[in-house]
């Protein structure tokens, strides 16, 4: 049977219960945010920003990870809602008693298919389909192009909020070298007048709101 006619079956043709059918979606939830979501670059710049600071202690992972995915639903709020809104048609017709096929359950994500089309490097959709001779259109292209145009500017973005950490590092390992204090570990000194320098800057609202409005 060809990949056309498994479209057309219902999860009942394939002998799958709409329980575990649930079941199946929810555990596909995690490689789908991070595939096909802004959830990568906003992990990879607010890493950069932890990094950057110096504050392993300060700023715990489990923090930045909430933060991560509280702004990445920021971002996909809009498709989620349209991909809800054509979720909750098929799931009336559904109990309606109407057959639903794989293609029309598929066809929810058609919003979010749009988001990763809208922010994917033509470039690289290009070199992906010409490489596995696909179409660009294929999700199998669509998805890695999208993942690593999204790692591209991700990493983009570390090097521009990593530069001025660089520069204050500098300047302090200067001053301890004047003042005669070798010894002491820079970080010492570093990481408040890193934290100072980030907070004065208001360094929370530039990041989150650089990130959210990147995909606006």
């Amino acid at each position: 049977m060809g990949a056309e006619a498994w479209l057309e079956l219902s999860w009942a043709d394939l002998g799958l219960s709409p329980t575990l059918a649930a079941w199946l979606v929810l555990a596909a939830l995690p490689l789908v945010l991070a595939a096909c979501t802004a959830f990568t670059k906003i992990a990879i710049v607010l890493a950069a920003v932890r990094q950057g600071l110096s504050a392993d202690r300060l700023l715990p992972v489990s923090s930045m990870l909430a933060l991560g995915v509280a702004l990445t639903a920021v971002v996909m709020a809009p498709v989620a809602g349209a991909c809800a809104e054509a979720l909750a048609a098929l799931l009336d017709a559904s109990a309606a008693g109407e057959g639903v096929a794989l293609r029309q359950w598929l066809g929810t994500l058609e919003p979010l298919r749009g988001f990763m089309a809208t922010h994917t490097d033509p470039a690289e959709l290009e070199r992906l389909a010409a490489a596995s001779e696909r179409g660009v259109d294929d999700p199998l292209i669509l998805v890695p192009a999208f993942l690593v145009s999204e790692l591209g500017a991700g990493l983009q973005l570390a090097v521009l909020v990593l530069l001025p950490f660089v520069v204050i590092d500098l300047i302090v390992a200067e001053v301890q070298a004047l003042l005669g204090l070798q010894q002491t570990p820079s970080v010492t000194f570093a990481l408040p007048a890193k934290v100072l320098v980030f907070l004065a800057a208001d360094g929370w609202h530039l990041v989150v709101v650089g990130l959210v409005e990147g995909y606006q």
